[in-house]
């Protein structure tokens, strides 16, 4: 007996099946019927990866913006908020934001201070006459393009050991967060 509803209809040359529900007949010696089984094989998901703090060291990246000083600052910020974001997580994740933050905090304020030094030069030494060379006044820029260079292969080393599982050290940087 039937329940009401729909059936499909019965394949020419086919039994029913006997069991309620719709399976595709078996010939033997040919492959069975039908989609293969995708996914994976229960009880074998894939494990959940802890968070390692990659997000913070991975917005030090910002400083390829190409707008000139705009980009690094934008980096060093976003570091910092990232980094403190972050910090919700434990293990890893909670020291590698907390290094991001502090070394993007540093990097903030010593590109600054280089940054306004340079024009504060440039003024003071300027005021009377033109520049001669470039390397009185040219000191803090020359400065900030090695500090941006150095931020630049932190945080590329930073993101390669965050998303190992290890954690990131930056012993040059300026503790304003401590363990």
């Amino acid at each position: 007996m039937q329940a009401s509803g729909y059936a499909p209809p019965p394949a020419p040359g086919h039994a029913a099946p006997q069991v309620p529900g719709y399976a595709p007949p078996q010939a033997p010696g040919h492959p069975t019927q039908g989609y293969p089984a995708g996914g994976y094989p229960a009880g074998s998901y894939p494990a959940v990866v802890p968070p390692r703090g990659l997000l913070p060291w991975a917005l030090g990246l910002l400083i390829l913006i190409p707008f000139p000083f705009i980009g690094g600052l934008a980096s060093g910020v976003a570091m910092a908020v990232g980094g403190g974001a972050s910090r919700r997580f434990g293990g890893v994740a909670r020291e590698n934001a907390r290094v991001a933050l502090n070394w993007g905090l540093t990097y903030v304020l010593v590109s600054t201070v280089l940054l306004v030094s340079h024009f504060v030069l440039l003024f003071a030494l300027t005021s009377d006459s033109p520049a001669t060379g470039f390397f009185p006044i040219g000191i803090p820029i020359t400065m900030y393009f090695a500090l941006s260079i150095l931020h630049l292969v932190l945080v590329i080393v930073g993101m390669v050991r965050a998303s190992s599982g290890r954690a990131m050290r930056v012993p040059f940087a300026i503790p304003y967060l401590r363990a």
